[in-house]
């Protein structure tokens, strides 16, 4: 037996002693050499030549990583799950949060149990106005309304726009699919525009807008959901340009703002001169997602009706979490949360990268963003992605095709990307930065399709 061979067999041999599991880190090369006596190079050499076969993976400066273990699969009784969007448990602040929400508890014990006016808390939405100012959103405490999320900002907002089924809704594809969803629950006439890396074809943009039967556009221009893309500066001001000149509302959902992005990256609403833009923001995904907390700000125009359809739909929002999150973000918790957050993502996409860089197939088109929660990837139109669901839900992997994200043919009048291809949307936020090596494992499964 040869040296290298030696160095494989004994690789081979921890991992059906369950030592190495596939995704985890290989021992380094200077610990096989001093455990079997050889060079250091010759486990280097040996580790390459596992590489070139696919059964491990490099990562420069970062070592070699087990993705097929060419063993029977061990069950796995933790699930990785990529569906799921939420902070992993580490970064939810159980310990402060009942810290402010004892505090509004004391500070308001007088009149907690009061119904709330409707757009929410004065005061948290006189802190919210402060957060916006800095993240260049200039508007007035009395534009903010406060509601159950994102969510309920979304469907009020659309209810408000759209009176008995009046006017389209221009919508990206793929976009965020609980608001198609809504879109097509209410009847409204839908309209779709591809969404790609570099943002759309303003051309095609332009002459929908021109149309004049468009009300509002629906756009999630940073960290967007499915694929993570976030427009050029450039790119948002031509929406914001084009939406003034023809009179169509832009409904700018930034959901993701607090996760971070380049230096001076501003919403939509900066550039609208004449803001009327509706600017959406959620607590959900770098706080606590459990309480349910989001903010619309609206144009004048619409303060009255979407103020209106939330006390007929819910009254008010509860004045205690409101009172706590307020507490939260004045006592300076929430800067340093988010900062903790935004490192913590930062580092698990860096890590995404890293592997997808060193191991996927020249097929599979994938797309990792600085910051956010999203990884988009295009699989090859031969992978069966059902069959891809259940690979990996036997390994404890949990993925779902993407298809909820696009507009089918039979739900709109126009459509530019309909298409049926394969695409996978991996949610980053719930996994720890460790199990981000189940990536290698994905990747694994999807080699493992032989074209046909």
């Amino acid at each position: 037996m040869s040296k290298t061979q030696m160095v494989k067999e004994y690789i081979f041999s921890e991992v059906e002693a369950g030592k190495i599991k596939e995704g985890n880190h290989l021992p380094s090369c200077r610990e096989v050499a001093l455990k079997l006596s050889i060079n250091k190079i010759t486990v280097n050499k040996a580790y390459r030549e596992l590489e070139s076969e696919h059964k491990v993976f490099s990562i420069p400066r970062g070592g070699f990583y087990l993705v097929d273990s060419g063993a029977k699969r061990l069950i796995i009784h933790k699930k990785i799950d990529y569906m799921a969007i939420k902070p992993e448990e580490k970064l939810i602040p159980y310990r402060e949060f009942t810290h402010v929400i004892n505090k509004a508890v004391d500070l308001y014990k007088d009149s907690l149990f009061e119904y709330e006016p409707t757009a929410g808390l004065v005061t948290l939405r006189e802190t919210f106005n402060n957060i916006l100012q800095k993240d260049g959103i200039y508007t007035t405490a009395d534009r903010i309304v406060i509601t159950h999320g994102a969510q309920q900002a979304i469907s009020l907002v659309f209810q408000a726009v759209f009176p008995k089924n009046k006017g389209k809704l221009l919508l990206e594809v793929p976009t965020y699919g609980l608001a198609l969803e809504f879109a097509n629950y209410l009847g409204i006439d839908i309209i779709g525009i591809e969404r790609k890396r570099n943002g759309f074809d303003y051309n095609e943009l332009e002459l929908l807008f021109r149309r004049g039967d468009i009300r509002a556009f629906y756009v999630i221009p940073r960290h967007h959901n499915p694929t993570g893309y976030t427009l050029s500066e450039n790119h948002k001001e031509k929406i914001a340009n084009l939406s003034s000149r023809y009179n169509v509302l832009v409904i700018e959902d930034d959901y993701l703002a607090d996760v971070g992005d380049k230096r001076g990256s501003m919403p939509i609403h900066y550039y609208d001169i004449r803001k009327s833009t509706v600017y959406i923001r959620s607590f959900s995904k770098t706080f606590m997602p459990g309480i349910r907390m989001g903010a619309a700000v609206l144009p004048e125009s619409m303060i009255e009706s979407v103020t209106k359809l939330k006390k007929l739909s819910d009254l008010n929002t509860s004045r205690l979490p409101q009172a706590a999150l307020d507490i939260f973000i004045k006592s300076g918790m929430y800067e340093k949360q988010i900062k903790k957050v935004r490192k913590s993502y930062e580092a698990k996409l860096r890590k995404a990268k890293e592997i997808l860089s060193s191991l996927s197939p020249e097929e599979l088109i994938w797309h990792v963003p600085e910051h956010g929660i999203f990884i988009w990837m295009q699989l090859p139109e031969y992978i069966n992605m059902t069959a891809l669901e259940i690979k990996l839900e036997k390994q404890g992997i949990i993925i779902k095709s993407a298809r909820e994200f696009f507009l089918m043919k039979e739900l709109v009048q126009e459509c530019s990307s309909s298409r049926d291809l394969n695409y996978l949307r991996l949610c980053i936020s719930s996994i720890s930065e460790k199990d981000i090596e189940s990536i290698a494992t994905i990747i694994s499964a999807i080699r493992s399709f032989d074209e046909r």
